[in-house]
């Protein structure tokens, strides 16, 4: 009898110790230790933290953007033990999801002490996730996708110019260019809370009408003078005779200059280099 409830008891405890394995397994996480390493540690976050939003990547997997007991922020995959932390972050909330080219790019908007506005532009592919911190602390950016998909602008006011990181084939360029027709770099805020384009403001104007603040568009060229009127001409306007006109000196027919399609505007592009995180290690 004893030794039917001592191998009873040892039965419980393998089974105890095994759920309470799994249950450790399932909330660790690996964060890099800035040298080149990283730690494993206990995921307060998945066990008793608070998840703040799900986003789905381009290979159907999901990320979830949480929050631990301690205020700390960090994004994790369905798929993965190691975590991408958002260190100085005390607001996050992710504010664009995208496909572009082979990578989710997922921006998520922070705020950290001293600095309202913060964005971090991930863009995951599989376990490999690159990591950009960007922003003013003072604009929501406003975010566009390139027609075909393989870029993303994603455009601060900067006075009266457009500051510009350009997320294509990996990489996140910065660049300034001008600011386009219609847009009115001093709308506060530059965008909405989805990184589009904010509604522009209205202005007072008189009962019945309303009329968006935008940048007027270029003056348009002036005309161009009269040609001076030939010697022939002025004879012929006076009433002069034939033969003291054809005796003045002829006009000379010059062929009009050749015209050139403007060249297109080359601006300086510079590469931000990422944080690479493998999410397998």
């Amino acid at each position: 009898m004893n030794t039917h409830k001592n191998f009873a008891s040892a039965h419980w405890r393998k089974l105890a110790a095994a759920i309470a394995a799994g249950l450790l397994l399932s909330g660790c996480a690996m964060q890099p230790n800035g040298h080149g390493g990283v730690m494993v540690g206990l995921d307060t976050a998945e066990l008793f933290g608070t998840p703040l939003s799900t986003f789905r990547l381009r290979d159907g997997t999901e990320g979830t953007l949480r929050k631990d007991p301690q205020g700390k922020f960090s994004i994790k995959l369905s798929q993965a033990f190691r975590v991408v932390p958002l260190a100085n972050a005390i607001t996050a909330r992710v504010a664009r999801v995208e496909n572009v080219g082979e990578r989710t790019v997922v921006i998520v908007e922070t705020q950290e002490r001293g600095c309202a506005y913060r964005y971090e532009v991930l863009a995951f592919q599989g376990t490999d996730v690159l990591q950009w911190t960007i922003g003013n602390c003072k604009d929501r950016p406003r975010v566009e996708l390139a027609p075909d998909a393989k870029s993303l602008n994603i455009d601060f006011p900067n006075y009266n110019r457009l500051s510009r990181q350009i997320y294509t084939d990996s990489r996140l360029l910065n660049t300034s260019v001008p600011v386009p027709p219609g847009v009115d770099t001093r709308l506060v805020p530059f965008a909405d809370d989805a990184l589009r384009g904010a509604a522009p403001a209205v202005v007072n104007t008189p009962i019945g009408e309303s009329a968006a603040r935008v940048i007027p568009a270029p003056p348009a060229p002036a005309t161009p003078a009269a040609p001076k009127a030939t010697p022939r001409d002025t004879a012929r306007r006076h009433g002069a005779p034939a033969k003291a006109a054809a005796s003045s000196p002829a006009a000379i027919s010059l062929p009009a200059p050749r015209t050139s399609a403007p060249a297109p505007m080359i601006f300086q592009a510079d590469e931000i280099k990422p944080v690479v995180i493998d999410l397998r290690k």
